[in-house]
């Protein structure tokens, strides 16, 4: 069988491990465990990696440059959004329970894929910081140059996650942070310390940790497979993309309007109220890197184990968004003050209500990783198109009524009501699988019976 083949199904317990079967009920759970540790760490290790970029670049850089070196990592952003769609989450989807020969052949095509991407991207702001100038040329040349490397680096880390290899995903970030701690480390001691050093110091690292990733799967990209890993997965990977790009609007669109509705204020406010709930990213990004994946595995199993996996994710992320909401809200004035300053009292304001909000995107997240898993990109990019107008209208609505705190509010309303969304198309997915799954065991058994009709 060849990677291009519609997948067998094949026993939960020997798919991505090379034929290597787990050791009964006991070591499954024993991995999953392992799996879902190295998703939090390697994505909590990921998020260190950018603060403590965010901190070297402010500290060393200019206003003007620290603003440069700012759009250059928002470009980055964009186009690293459009490569997890075009090549990761497809990856995920269609390789986390296959066979090894097929999950490599899979992953030589998505990094090859995203090579190209990062090739293309690179050339666009090489070519755009012709037209800029200063600091921000500088930034884009940088940003350029390493692109390729950095959206090579990114693939990796979802390729070994969705082949049961978290810890050769946490190795390869923190070989990242390693190595750009000692580059950072060099160019302060050198004095070469402006826009141009720092962001190469920083893809660079990324370029390095991307040729790892090569050593580590024992897998080369291969860029001339682009056009057939697009052709192979055309279902899912114009509507991933639309999900990006509906999701990278509606952030934009709702801190923009906030501002003109309620002023900048309010927006810092929000701000501050998200910067103490920052470590629900660390643990909503972590179960999305290995949920996919085990959602995967769990579908092979039935429809009613994905189902029960997704409602523990589900509940599991919401008890932890009210839990530090909680927490923020009953942390002492002397240690809000210490974290955010002025900002602190404004922050206490609204960190309740967005903590409840983000309650409600855990529910949505549970639900988003079973469509995943179910590979109904319709289904997703529904939901999603169905749920931005109300996390938009609730949002908007109470900054005008009531500032940071009634944007805050609408969260809280918008993303539980939203989540109800979401699991009406989950419901709805699971139902249309069942169904095809029943369809096409009742066509293989009249196959089998015209065979035999035939034989006799």
């Amino acid at each position: 069988m060849t990677d291009t083949q519609p997948l067998e199904p094949q026993p939960p317990e020997q798919v991505a491990t090379g034929g290597r079967a787990e050791l009964g009920a006991g070591g499954r759970t024993v991995g999953r465990i392992l799996r879902s540790g190295w998703g939090l760490g390697d994505q909590g290790l990921s998020s260190l990696t950018n603060f403590a970029l965010g901190v070297i670049v402010a500290r060393n850089l200019s206003p003007k440059e620290f603003g440069a070196f700012s759009i250059a990592f928002s470009v980055y952003a964009i186009a690293l959004g459009f490569t997890r769609a075009l090549t990761s989450e497809p990856l995920m989807v269609r390789f986390s329970a296959a066979s090894f020969d097929d999950w490599k052949g899979g992953v030589r095509a998505a990094t090859g894929t995203s090579t190209l991407v990062g090739v293309i991207a690179g050339l666009a702001c090489i070519a755009s910081s012709q037209f800029a100038g200063g600091a921000l040329a500088s930034a884009l040349l940088a940003l350029g140059v390493t692109m390729p490397g950095l959206l090579l680096q990114d693939t990796w880390r979802f390729a070994f996650f969705s082949g049961h290899r978290g810890a050769a995903a946490f190795v390869n970030d923190l070989a990242w942070g390693v190595v750009f701690v000692l580059c950072v480390s060099l160019l302060v001691m050198s004095g070469r310390t402006s826009v141009w050093w720092l962001v190469m110091a920083w893809g660079g690292s990324g370029c390095v940790a991307g040729v790892l990733g090569m050593m580590q799967a024992r897998a080369v990209p291969t860029p001339g497979r682009a056009a057939s890993w697009t052709r192979q997965h055309v279902d899912l990977i114009p509507r991933f993309v639309g999900e990006f790009g509906i999701t990278t609007l509606l952030a934009q669109v709702v801190i923009f309007a906030i501002g003109a509705i309620a002023g900048i204020a309010e927006v810092g406010a929000l701000r501050a109220g998200q910067l103490l709930l920052g470590p629900l990213n660390v643990i909503f990004l972590g179960v999305s890197l290995v949920g996919l994946p085990e959602g995967v595995r769990a579908l092979r199993v039935s429809t009613a184990n994905l189902r029960r996996k997704c409602v523990i994710w589900s509940a599991g992320l919401a008890a932890c968004a009210i839990c530090v909401g909680i927490f923020g809200l009953l942390l002492p004035d002397r240690l809000g003050t210490a974290l955010l300053g002025e900002s602190w009292p404004a922050a206490q304001q609204v960190v309740l209500p967005l903590s409840i909000g983000l309650a409600g995107s855990g529910v949505i997240l549970g639900a988003a990783i079973g469509l995943r898993a179910l590979a109904a990109a319709r289904l997703s990019l529904r939901a999603r198109l169905s749920v931005a107008p109300l996390i938009l209208t609730g949002a908007l609505a109470g900054a005008a009524f009531w500032g940071a705190q009634g944007a805050a509010v609408g969260f809280a309303i918008a993303y539980p009501m939203g989540s109800i969304i979401w699991w009406r198309h989950l419901r709805l997915g699971l139902r249309e699988h069942d169904a095809d799954s029943s369809f096409s065991t009742a066509q293989r058994v009249e196959a089998d019976r015209a065979e035999g009709s035939r034989s006799a």
